[in-house]
């Protein structure tokens, strides 16, 4: 490598680590459009080694105007380093920075061998508990020192000898406003929030708040990790829709779409060929064929999957499809967006598209198919607690996260394992939309589509227990009482599968 401008800290490891660089020494780790970093071990070194693209990169006129005025992010992070490591906090310490030829920049620093955050709080409770602790401290630390890290999430923590050492500080800035310490916890606790409790994050959230954590505080940051989520799942779901790093765009026969980068496009027109075919001929493999759907079962490069087709059923639906999207477009976009939020859903492979004159006419979307696991309306060999406990869950997630599936029946829920629990994953994605809350009304349309799915099998006591439940974690304006009465009764008009056998509230309406 050509020989850079060393203008901090130790000029001469900076040239020995340099060296290195194009030697079986250094292990490439990361490479995209706005840095490298590698692993450089020597004989007397141990460093992570930082390539900060400033003119090589996407965005270099950005990152020229960001080193001109001092703010280039390499800067940042050394600045940063410094900082902390005088304050006495546990990061790695900075050893030498310099500048290449081209304008790019180089940041030497100590590598931290240590387990990552997941890994270390896959521990007994006291131990997770214990680091929860110690990592809500640290960051309580980084504020008092009158900065924010920037970037908190569980790829920039490690935990070395029991303490974490917070990684990676390019995004760090001096502040003391308030909105930038939330924004700081509310990406922390939301790279936590499949890691750990409910519980222990609001216990993290007191600890990082310190003395400001008075009940508005502990709000507001409730509130910022709330946004926080949405955001990451909002953004998740776009890059979904899009040609990029999930799908690509595709073409079967007539039919355009995209499908996930893995999918082949001989092998996508062979299973709708399959697929027409079994429609056609009405085999075994048909799962459902009416004016609405034709669903069959299918195999894709030796994976199970579905493939729903939904036929032209009229210009007025089709003009409809053209500004809402196809009945494929909106399953994909629910099943990507589901799963970003962390709910269960089948995995949309590929949706695809007939258009005339711009106008889509017919849709394919072709999904992993969950079975064998079973439905849970008809789940009759489960525990019907474990079962109700499972679409508790499933409604919680659903409605915390601001989502409406549209038709929430106990037929569009299967019932994946997952250890001892059941694990719920939904199916019929098209009508999933994402709000940034639902309204009571809402939900309690939603629990009483649920409620009514399921047959007379689930007892009704159980059915009781885990509505308190879930109006524990999201209570209703009106009540619990007055809601559970309300769902009771839109439950026993839709006429389903339920009949109210053993409801108080049934009998008293």
């Amino acid at each position: 490598m050509t020989a850079a401008r060393w203008t901090h800290g130790d000029a001469a490891l900076g040239r020995a680590v340099a060296a290195a660089l194009t030697t079986p020494q250094a292990t490439l780790l990361r490479d995209n459009a706005s840095r490298m970093l590698w692993r450089v071990q020597g004989p007397s070194f141990d460093v992570a080694v930082k390539r900060f693209r400033v003119t090589t990169g996407r965005h270099v006129l950005r990152e020229r105007i960001k080193a001109a005025i001092g703010r280039a992010p390499a800067l940042r992070e050394w600045r940063a380093l410094e900082t902390m490591r005088g304050a006495g906090l546990a990061v790695p310490a900075p050893l030498a920075l310099g500048t290449l030829p081209d304008g790019d920049r180089l940041l030497v620093s100590e590598w931290i061998d240590g387990a990552p955050l997941a890994r270390a709080l896959d521990a007994p409770a006291t131990t997770r508990a214990e680091r929860i602790a110690a990592l809500a401290a640290c960051v309580h630390r980084v504020h008092e020192a009158g900065w924010v890290h920037g970037d908190l999430h569980a790829g920039n923590v490690v935990v070395r000898d029991g303490a974490p050492v917070l990684l990676d500080w390019q995004h760090a800035r001096r502040t003391r406003a308030a909105p930038a310490r939330r924004r700081d916890l509310a990406r922390l606790e939301f790279a936590l929030s499949r890691l750990v409790s409910r519980g222990r994050r609001m216990r993290l959230r007191r600890i990082v708040l310190g003395a400001r954590a008075t009940d508005d505080a502990i709000l507001a940051a409730g509130r910022a990790a709330d946004r926080r989520a949405r955001d990451h799942a909002r953004s998740r779901t776009e890059k979904a829709c899009r040609p990029g790093a999930v799908a690509r765009r595709i073409r079967a026969g007539a039919a355009r779409g995209l499908a996930l980068r893995d999918v082949d496009a001989g092998a996508l027109e062979a299973l709708l060929a399959a697929h027409a075919e079994s429609v056609r001929a009405r085999d075994a493999r048909v799962l459902d064929a009416s004016e609405r759907a034709r669903v069959t079962a299918q195999s894709l490069a030796g994976r199970a999957v579905v493939v729903k087709e939904t036929p032209f059923r009229g210009v007025a639906r089709a003009l409809a499809d053209l500004a809402r999207g196809s009945a494929a477009r909106r399953a994909w976009r629910g099943g990507h967006g589901l799963r970003a939020r962390g709910i269960g859903a089948a995995l949309p492979l590929a949706l695809l598209e007939r258009r005339v004159l711009g106008v889509p006419v017919a849709s394919w979307i072709v999904l992993e198919d969950l079975r064998p696991a079973p439905v849970a309306a008809f789940a009759s060999h489960e525990d019907p607690a474990r079962v109700l406990d499972a679409l508790a869950r499933l409604a919680i997630r659903l409605h915390r996260a601001g989502v409406d599936h549209g038709d929430l029946k106990a037929t569009h829920v299967f019932l994946a394992r997952d250890g001892e629990r059941l694990d719920p994953r939904l199916i019929d994605l098209e009508g999933v939309r994402f709000r940034t809350a639902l309204p009571d009304a809402r939900r309690m349309r939603a629990l009483a589509e649920l409620n009514a799915s399921l047959p007379d099998a689930f007892p009704a006591g159980a059915r009781c227990r885990v509505f308190a439940r879930y109006a524990a974690a999201l209570p209703f304006a009106s009540g619990a009482l007055a809601a559970r009465a309300q769902i009771v009764r839109a439950s026993l008009a839709r006429r389903h599968r339920w009949t109210g056998a053993g409801c108080a509230d049934a009998a008293g309406g």
